[in-house]
């Protein structure tokens, strides 16, 4: 499951609790909540990979052991591009899994049972340090995305798009001068995608560039696609 955002008040620090076990999700956002931090709720990696690809977020608590995707890939791919921090809370209490996590990336390492207190105080360690490296609106040549508002525009002029073309401008403009393939976009848009559209990663693409122009984004044939602006 995913929460959907909710109607916090533009620029509170977001954080995403990627964790199955609901139980264990309800304790951990407890303590975000309480402490005025908007919290984003969801309940396996790869919906949790299509939240960050969609949408503005701070730091990320991450189990390891989910369905679909396991919290080591998921911070694998996420560390391939995506600077935010990650804090890993996992019943895995080897030492090999902490030194492990940590190489992938991991900014902290928690072992449950966890404590309010303890999670507070970490939590506002790891944002302490990562303070001014996230950035609300995204530059590429003559384009502005706002990420909290949901925006964008070209040259100051606004340009509607839909959910999803925003979410694939986003996802690109991310990796700006990265290729990106059509398998990691399907993944991104999967939560949003229309079932009956079997193209819809190319029909999101010829949408974007009807709107933003056509030399905004390039296709590498069989590779995927670029923003190289």
């Amino acid at each position: 499951m995913t929460t959907p955002p909710g109607d916090d008040a533009a620029g509170a620090t977001r954080i995403l609790v990627i964790e199955d076990d609901e139980a264990s999700r309800r304790a951990v956002v407890q303590c975000p909540r309480e402490d005025g931090y908007a919290v984003v709720e969801s309940g396996d990696g790869v919906a949790g990979l299509g939240v960050v690809a969609r949408e503005r977020v701070d730091l990320i608590i991450l189990d390891l052991m989910l369905p679909k995707l396991d919290g080591e890939h998921v911070l694998e791919r996420l560390r391939r591009d995506n600077p935010v921090p990650v804090i890993v809370v996992s019943a895995k209490r080897e030492e090999d899994d902490r030194v492990a996590v940590l190489e992938l990336g991991a900014d902290d390492y928690l072992t449950k049972p966890v404590t309010v207190r303890e999670l507070r105080a970490r939590v506002r360690a790891v944002l302490r340090r990562t303070e001014g490296e996230v950035t609300s609106v995204l530059v590429v040549g003559d384009v502005t995305i706002d990420l909290d508002a949901k925006t964008a525009s070209r040259g100051g002029v606004g340009i509607p798009l839909t959910p999803m073309e925003f979410d694939l401008l986003v996802l690109l403009a991310h990796q700006q001068g990265k290729l990106v393939s059509r398998e990691q976009i399907e993944l991104a848009i999967h939560a949003r995608a229309e079932p009956q559209v079997s193209n819809v990663v190319d029909v999101l693409v010829l949408r974007l560039r009807k709107k933003l122009g056509q030399d905004l984004i390039t296709t590498r044939r069989g590779q995927g696609f670029i923003i190289d602006a």
